[in-house]
């Protein structure tokens, strides 16, 4: 069955790493309070990889090391009730992504 999106890759990717962010917020404020928080990885990153296909490639490290540097800063914002707070950083997150996708992909075209 093949359903059509409502919203284009770039804005499915930045709700992703939104999404992911405030789940960042939720994960270093449950260790603040010495709360055990290991265990709740949703595994997000793997999925954004996958959608950008480049999982497989040679250099894939600094891919995942991109977009874990922004997530490591999603704590520098307020914590709100929808995460909108994240969007500038996602849209320069994706950015980057979009721009390390294309040099492992070796140019080609998304």
């Amino acid at each position: 069955m093949k359903t059509e999106l409502t919203i284009s890759f770039e804005e499915l990717i930045e709700e992703l790493i939104m999404a992911d962010m405030k789940h960042n917020q939720l994960i270093i404020g449950l260790r603040n309070v010495d709360l055990q928080s290991d265990d709740h990885y949703l595994g997000i990153y793997e999925l954004i990889a996958a959608l950008f296909g480049v999982e497989k490639y040679d250099g894939v490290d600094r891919f995942s090391d991109a977009y874990f540097w922004y997530m490591g800063h999603g704590d520098d914002y307020p914590i709100t009730n929808m995460g909108q707070e994240f969007r500038p950083l996602a849209k320069e997150c994706y950015q980057s992504l979009v721009e390390l996708a294309k040099e492992l992909k070796g140019g080609e075209d998304e």
